[in-house]
């Protein structure tokens, strides 16, 4: 264990990150009680003294009799039995803006479908733009952000939820209500041209490429060797040459009588 976190001092680190404000650091509790044991570590990597963290110090912390709020259960966390189940009301108030940090990869999807929840029960936004980003960081090195009209969206039905401090949560929200960035065009192409494969001509009748040239079925047989008098020398054959010095035997013969 590291040695600038004496073992009780980084269970109440852990307990306060994970339990008391997890909204702080960008997390949330499924209904169930659960939260996946990646989004702990990820928000754990933000801070450098925080990064030695594993699921093997989390166990030994237990065999110490450090309690923590949750165990660690496969790859989930999973709160101890006998802790109130995380509950995430309606927001009584909802932002004109909440922004949302989402993988370059995404943003044809979403400009699409909108922002849905996928694996887990909700879609974490913030009213900060910070806060977003840093969540979005944490699966895109460079994210894009998008401005939600968070307002709108709420009075016109879709469901806001307030997960403490600038996080809330979302299960969908629809493309008209979401503003993008403008990509720069480099970069936008850049993205697509991966996609892109170039089709090569398969056929004589389309246009060939600088420096290239088709060759058909006919023409190889046209000049393949020992066809249409041709020699594997490549010497034209000919019967008139061999007419010609039988003629001329036939000559000296009968000068010869």
């Amino acid at each position: 264990m590291a040695a600038q976190y004496h073992p009780k001092t980084l269970a109440k680190t852990l307990t306060y990150i994970a339990y008391h404000a997890p909204a702080e650091y960008g997390l949330f509790w499924d209904p169930d009680g659960t939260m996946p044991w990646k989004e702990l570590y990820w928000a754990l990597q933000e801070d450098p003294s925080l990064r030695f963290v594993r699921e093997a110090i989390i166990r030994e912390l237990s065999y110490l009799g450090l309690e923590l709020p949750f165990i660690v259960a496969g790859s989930l966390l999973r709160r101890r039995e006998g802790l109130e189940l995380p509950s995430y009301p309606l927001a009584d108030h909802v932002p004109e803006r909440l922004y949302f940090a989402c993988r370059r990869k995404n943003y044809h999807f979403l400009s699409d479908h909108g922002i849905v929840r996928s694996q887990r029960s909700f879609v974490p936004v913030s009213a900060d733009k910070e806060l977003a980003l840093r969540l979005g960081k944490r699966r895109d090195s460079d994210p894009l952000l998008i401005e939600i009209r968070a307002a709108k969206a709420s009075s016109e039905g879709q469901l806001v939820r307030w997960a403490g401090g600038e996080l809330y949560l979302v299960e969908s929200i629809p493309a008209s209500y979401l503003i993008f960035p403008l990509l720069r065009a480099e970069r936008h192409s850049a993205s697509t041209a991966r996609k892109k494969v170039e089709a090569k001509p398969s056929r004589p009748d389309l246009p060939a490429s600088a420096g290239s040239f088709f060759v058909d079925a006919q023409q190889l047989q046209t000049h393949s060797p020992g066809r249409n008098g041709i020699d594997k020398a490549g010497k034209q054959k000919s019967g008139k040459k061999r007419d010609w010095k039988r003629e001329a035997k036939k000559e000296r013969h009968k000068r010869s009588l």
